[in-house]
């Protein structure tokens, strides 16, 4: 049985051990510390193989392999405040702190930089890391597609494409509630916009690179997805996604 400690159990570290736990059953055992007890707790009431320990301190001591789950902005006070061992492999989801940072806050050499989204529970999503390691493919390789990234500015720049969700999820609930505010039944308007967003990436997944880039000009001239393409380019709805991904990855480069 493999022993991994969680260090921070909130949304993210919740949706990663659900993950762990749903690919590897009980070929693993989760320490988890008291920091988000109560999602902690609901994990160890559900799961044999899940604890809550008493400290931060005591997850550590117990494993071999921890994952940090903590915010950026304590995340330096978490890890200063711990005593590593040399040996330990350090899983850092710490949102813009670069593999050297946690090295040096935790004395240990062998760190890796996941990013893992609330999908892993499900076991589907990207899940991207650097540097590539043998020891976290084994452990994450199958809780998603697995995309280890040889540099890490292309990480950083991982990091902020992550930061899409909630637009994304935002760009729905404006279509679909255009619809209810039109008489669509709210049923029907959710059902029928995510059953067509739903097979837009379907289709954009059978494709090329290439291929994909080129899909929104699949249209008719003169067209309605025309007329809706010139207007959002025209309001600068398109090019404000790129404006949002810049100022996040300037966020989570401050020293850049």
């Amino acid at each position: 049985m493999k022993r991994i400690g969680i260090i921070g159990v909130g949304i993210i570290g919740a949706a990663v051990a659900r993950g762990l736990l749903a690919g590897h059953g009980d070929a693993v055992e989760l320490l988890l510390s008291p920091r988000g007890r109560e999602r902690a707790q609901e994990l160890a009431d559900e799961f044999s193989n899940v604890r809550v320990l008493e400290s931060n301190q005591a997850v550590l001591d117990a494993c071999d392999q921890v994952i940090l789950a903590v915010l950026r902005p304590v995340a330096e006070e978490v890890i200063d405040a711990l005593r590593f061992r040399p040996d330990q492999l350090v899983i850092s989801l710490v949102g813009g702190m670069k593999v050297n940072e946690v090295r040096t806050l935790a004395g240990v050499e062998d760190v890796v930089r996941l990013v893992p989204l609330p999908f892993i529970a499900q076991l589907v999503g990207p899940l991207a890391v650097y540097p590539a390691n043998v020891e976290v493919e084994a452990v994450f390789g199958a809780l998603g597609e697995y995309l280890p990234v040889a540099d890490e500015r292309d990480f950083d720049s991982i990091v902020v494409i992550s930061a899409l969700m909630s637009p994304y999820y935002l760009v729905l609930t404006e279509v679909i509630r255009w619809g209810i505010d039109q008489g669509l039944r709210p049923e029907l308007a959710a059902r029928y916009t995510t059953s067509l967003f739903a097979a837009l990436l379907s289709r954009g997944r059978g494709e090329s690179t290439e291929e994909l880039l080129e899909l929104w000009r699949e249209m008719t001239p003169g067209g309605l997805n025309e007329l809706a393409v010139d207007s959002l380019r025209a309001d600068g709805a398109v090019s404000a996604w790129s404006t949002a991904m810049s100022k996040v990855l300037d966020r989570i480069r401050p020293r850049d």
